[in-house]
């Protein structure tokens, strides 16, 4: 069975988005287009299950304020992230 799929042309963005995207997706050893495609997956699948009378920015208006007050980088950002990502495999793992 094959999945069908589509093409879609996004116009609008500034050059300063284009660029982040194209860091975010560099750091992550991505495409721009495929760091992008698992952007609107996440978006769509979890947009209206969690967040059904919401858009995405409205949900992460505080926690993008308090980072804005925190005074994090985004490599500090990042980096925290990435901690948490690792200490949650380490946790599954562990559990094994």
């Amino acid at each position: 069975m094959s999945l069908q799929t589509g093409t879609l042309e996004i116009t609008g963005l500034t050059f300063e988005t284009l660029e982040a995207l194209n860091d975010k997706a560099r750091r992550s050893g991505k495409t721009a287009e495929q760091y992008a495609r698992r952007l609107i997956e996440i978006g769509v699948s979890t947009a209206e299950t969690i967040l059904p009378e919401m858009t995405l920015d409205e949900a992460m208006a505080p926690f993008r304020r308090q980072v804005e007050e925190s005074g994090l980088t985004d490599e500090e950002l990042d980096e925290m992230f990435l901690e948490a990502r690792r200490d949650y495999h380490r946790e599954l793992k562990e559990r094994e």
